[in-house]
């Protein structure tokens, strides 16, 4: 009997942290999926939809990567391109990041390196670990917009791999 009582209190502890999660959690758990539960696409996008469409910046980013990686969608760069805007101006640097990878490749947006530039320097500026390397790869090749600097590029690159490092113990 206390056996069965406990059992029922973690079972409604558990789901009362399932209802109590915003929708950018649950669209994420959606999106990932765990040992218990396989992902659900058209969930994590119904959700990520829905709080992107009331200005949550984070549910925007997950849209925007949603529609411009066709998942439970088809894919659509021009719709990627206006969600990652969104998120990014709303200081999201995951989304400064893709939607600079956008620009530069011209997918869903006009192709413009020097904005793929700002936002390359704005996210990395927030210390997103991507986009500090993709500046690193820039200012050593002269590449998006970026002048020639190997000193500063050999910087770069060693604050990069040192967030990276630190980035993967997170996880």
């Amino acid at each position: 009997m206390k056996h069965r009582l406990l059992l029922s209190i973690a079972v409604s502890l558990a789901l009362a942290g399932v209802a109590s999660a915003g929708p950018v959690e649950e669209g994420r758990l959606c999106l990932r999926g765990s040992e218990r539960t396989p992902a659900d696409l058209p969930r994590a996008f119904q959700l990520f939809r829905g709080a992107a469409e009331k200005g949550d910046p984070q549910a925007a980013y997950y849209l925007g990567m949603m529609y411009k990686n066709g998942m439970a969608v088809a894919r659509d760069y021009k719709t990627a391109a206006q969600w990652l805007q969104f998120s990014a101006k709303r200081g999201t640097p995951a989304a400064m990041y893709a939607l600079a990878q956008l620009l530069l490749a011209g997918e869903g947006i006009a192709r413009d390196e020097q904005s793929a530039r700002r936002w390359i320097e704005k996210a990395a500026d927030l210390e997103y670990p991507e986009a500090v390397m993709a500046m690193a790869i820039g200012l050593r090749d002269g590449s998006m917009g970026f002048e020639r600097n190997e000193a500063l590029a050999e910087t770069q690159m060693r604050f990069a791999n040192r967030a990276l490092k630190h980035a993967g113990r997170g996880m």
